[in-house]
């Protein structure tokens, strides 16, 4: 062995000793910008190593560099994890998109490139010789058409490949330069930077740019570019849109000092002549990337500064290529990364508006206009996660809240303590929409904090395999914030709780307006139902219980597992417990299973000039072509049904409805309530008008989605669909997301909760379509006879099949007819057939 391999041997030695103290990382925290909270990964959680934006900026693509490596696909309008994929083996190193989106590639460790399909997430190809270390070295890039590939192929080196992707074949290798280190120790060639993205194909395919050199693919002849900066240890390129210019941001190398000291620099190369049009100098900052705008007037560079701990703190700052002036900056910070081996390197969107940072386990999403930081995901190495906002808001999986913790002073709690208050998708996908959250915010983790919640036990279960009866008793103790609502699920089911589930945003009553019918947002002044008469809505609240609590309550048992949980709030109800749970086992027999149909519907109010056309008839066809269809599952002595509409659907004659019907419902029966009428906003909280609302606010002429709650807990039955074709009906997601969490989903076993709302919460349902409500003809058509609906094809029409159905006629049929109407459909828990096709 020579001396030089045997050097290499020293290093790649040393290369796999930091692999792994990378890999097991101290626990990192994740920095809220608000107050005083820091957040702590309590569970294992790979290090993002490479990060990519989808070509249309709505999903983003991260690849772990842990024991575990996954690459998660994250949904940027929603927040929530689109896909997760499981690498066959190997680390992460580099994650790329392909120009029209459908295909994103990876870098392992391994020395492969793979070829993902991004919406089955199913590998389509595989290439070797890749080689990469800990997210430094690695580049990857692939034309606009797909048929070329340039990937880096050693790790000291600057090698790379030119790869045809169709044939495998490799179609030119570029050798560059390696780093100096002559006259260093191994130690101090390993603190040196590595080498970057200094290899890049422009977006029309013509040409592969190696600094410094340009290879033109339609004449495979390579140029020099005089303009290219030389006596560089790293450099980052990229091409402008048009393939016109070249940005090369590079990285002079200052002695030999391990600490990074460096004078970096931009040039703007001008691809024809190859001459340098402007230089760009950024003192005592190490570039790690830069990008154009698409008009390539503009650009944006990332880079740690000096003058901030290295890994820390990231800069950014917009350039004007014309004029050569930064026209604006900011610097996120307070992230933590393995300083010795993982340098975070930036992606930014095809638009440049955002950019996604990461450093350690967190990716986070910032605003480049102003730095503002829009989400936080964390992927776990058990397949959890988490999306987190600044503010503390988030959606998650199942056990995703309980590996963040936050700490205030001396207090610390887990994320999953407050999820009543903070698990808001909702909020989350507001806030990543761009939109302003702040009148969505009502309480912060600060605050939520000051009163810690109670903690549950369950005691054993007194319940004989054959009684129809089991007692479930439990006891609740205060942790210093006293004892307020108690929930009690079974099988994923709410069925006791004793207070509103969330109190409105309480507003001046001179300033509270009801938002119906045509209004574009909810949180605007919207008068298309006037108020003419304003009166004080109370949102109930539960008494404190004091310090301990003990209860008991019978359920009715089901067949087989059953499983009850229990979970409680502090005194106000702000921050819930930890949710225990118990189960047993039950024989008792069960009966046929009937079905119960409530329908509603309104076109007279005692305020005539709001007055409909189409509801009434919405509901006598809706009840009539339902009780057809129910022949096909049930027998005709057990299909149920009541109507009401105009001067009988008041509150009385329906809430006394309900009551009747939860004293007849038994859990293994199934009931649907449709309502066609009026549905306004006030606040954050959904209504639905009855016929005696005369322009007056009061609870007497309103149900809201705290009573429609609580009319699913009154109803025993473990399959329930809600239809609502009302305006704003998606309002109702607000008090549903909060009781039926991600966690609540692994309980729901054999419960189901459905929810259809004709329209989402900032939109008008349009009465007249066809002699029907528009929601309400597309679900009438979905009910009649149709294969379309049969997604699985099992010959059975299932409430998530005909909800799918419903809404995506609705959206296509509106957008025709110019009327926006997107309906919100809720699927919880488990999927049972509507009607067997005939």
């Amino acid at each position: 062995m020579s001396t030089r391999q045997k050097y290499h041997a020293v290093l790649l030695v040393l290369f796999a000793l930091m692999l792994a103290s990378c890999a097991t990382m101290a626990t990192p925290r994740v920095h809220l910008k608000t107050g005083d909270m820091t957040m702590e990964v309590t569970s294992k959680a790979p290090i993002v190593a490479s990060a990519a934006f989808s070509p249309d900026a709505k999903v983003a693509a991260s690849g772990d560099f842990g024991d575990v490596a996954r690459m998660w696909l994250w949904d940027l309008e929603t927040g929530k994890l689109a896909q997760k994929i499981k690498m066959p083996r190997g680390r992460i190193c580099r994650v790329k998109y392909s120009a029209d989106g459908e295909t994103i590639v990876t870098g392992d460790s391994k020395g492969f490139i793979r070829f993902w399909d991004a919406k089955t997430g199913a590998q389509t190809k595989q290439f070797s010789g890749y080689s990469c270390f800990a997210g430094m070295v690695g580049a990857i890039d692939i034309s606009s058409d797909g048929k070329y590939l340039l990937y880096s192929k050693d790790i000291l080196g600057k090698n790379y490949t030119l790869l045809d992707t169709q044939t495998g074949r490799a179609l030119r290798d570029f050798k560059e330069r390696e780093v100096s280190t002559k006259g260093m120790t191994p130690g101090e060639a390993l603190s040196l930077p590595k080498p970057g993205n200094d290899a890049a194909i422009s977006q029309d395919g013509r040409y592969v740019f190696m600094s410094p050199r340009l290879f033109d693919l339609s004449t495979r002849r390579t140029s020099f570019v005089p303009g290219a900066p030389e006596n560089r240890i790293d450099s980052f390129s990229t091409f402008s849109h048009d393939g016109r210019y070249i940005l090369l941001s590079s990285v002079p190398r200052r002695g030999r000092s391990i600490q990074f000291t460096y004078d970096s620099l931009i040039s703007l190369i001008e691809v024809s002549t190859g001459a340098e049009v402007r230089r760009f100098n950024l003192p005592s900052t190490y570039l790690t990337n830069v990008s154009f705008f698409p008009d390539k007037r503009y650009f944006i560079s990332a880079g740690l500064s000096e003058s901030k701990r290295l890994g820390d703190y990231i800069d950014f700052q917009t350039w004007d290529s014309q004029t050569g002036k930064m026209i604006r900056q900011f610097s996120f910070g307070d992230i933590e990364t393995n300083k010795s081996v993982n340098i975070p390197i930036p992606a930014f969107s095809p638009d440049n508006r955002f950019v996604l940072a990461f450093s350690g386990p967190s990716l986070k999403l910032l605003d480049t206009s102003n730095g503002e930081e829009q989400a936080t995901f964390i992927g776990f190495e058990d397949g959890e996660w988490i999306v987190i906002t600044s503010d503390g808001y988030y959606n998650s999986s199942e056990k995703g809240a309980q590996y963040l913790s936050v700490k205030i002073g001396d207090k610390s709690y887990s994320v999953d303590s407050f999820y009543d208050v903070f698990y808001r998708p909702d909020i989350v996908a507001a806030k990543l929409r761009g939109e302003d959250i702040k009148d969505l915010i009502t309480i912060t983790m600060e605050d939520a904090i000051k009163s810690p919640p109670p903690v549950v036990e369950i005691s054993p279960i007194a319940s004989s395999p054959t009684s129809p009866k089991a007692k479930v008793c439990y006891a609740v103790k205060s942790t210093g914030g006293g004892i307020g609502e108690i929930r009690l699920f079974h099988n994923g089911k709410l069925i006791e709780s004793d207070g509103y589930y969330k109190d409105m945003a309480k507003s001046k009553s001179e300033q509270t307006q009801l938002i119906a019918l045509n209004s574009k947002a909810i949180y605007e002044e919207m008068r298309s139902v006037k108020i003419k008469e304003k009166a004080e809505i109370s949102a109930s609240t539960t008494k404190s219980k004091g310090e301990v609590f003990n209860g008991c309550k019978e359920i009715d048992a089901v067949s087989g597992e059953n499983e009850i949980s229990v979970t409680a709030f502090n005194k106000y109800n702000t921050v819930q417990s930890y949710m225990q749970t118990a189960k047993f086992n039950s024989t008792v027999k069960q009966e046929d299973s009937h079905l119960y149909i409530l329908s509603i519907g309104i076109d007279q109010y005692k305020d005539n000039t709001i007055n409909l056309k189409y509801a009434v008839k919405d509901s006598k066809d809706i009840n009539e072509k339902i009780l057809k269809q129910a022949a096909t599952l049930y027998k005709p002595q057990n299909i149920h049904y009541e109507l009401f509409t105009d001067g009988n659907a008041t509150k009385t004659n329906i809430t006394n409805k309900i009551t009747e019907l939860s004293k007849l419902i038994k859990p293994t029966d199934s009931f649907i309530l449709f309502v066609a009428g009026h549905g306004v906003l006030l606040q954050n909280q959904y209504y639905m008008l009855t016929s005696e609302y005369n322009g007056k606010v009061n609870e007497n002429n309103l149900i809201s989605s705290n009573e429609i709650v609580e009319i699913s807990k009154k109803i025993k039955s473990l399959s329930q669909l809600f239809i609502f074709d009302t305006c704003h009906a998606g309002g109702v997601d607000y008090i549903v997301s909060g009781l039926y969490d991600a966690r609540m989903s692994v309980l729901a076993k054999k419960m189901g909760l459905h929810i259809y709302a004709s329209a989402n919460s900032k939109e008008a349902a349009m009465d007249g379509y066809q002699g029907n409500g528009l929601f309400t003809h597309t679900l009438l058509d979905g009910l009649n006879n149709k294969k379309e609906a049969d997604k699985n094809k099992d010959n059975k029409i299932s409430l998530v099949e005909l909800g799918e159905y419903s809404k995506q006629t609705t959206t296509e049929i509106s957008k025709k007819i110019g009327h926006q109407q997107t309906p919100l459909i809720i699927n919880f828990g488990k999927d049972n057939p509507v009607y067997n096709l005939r």
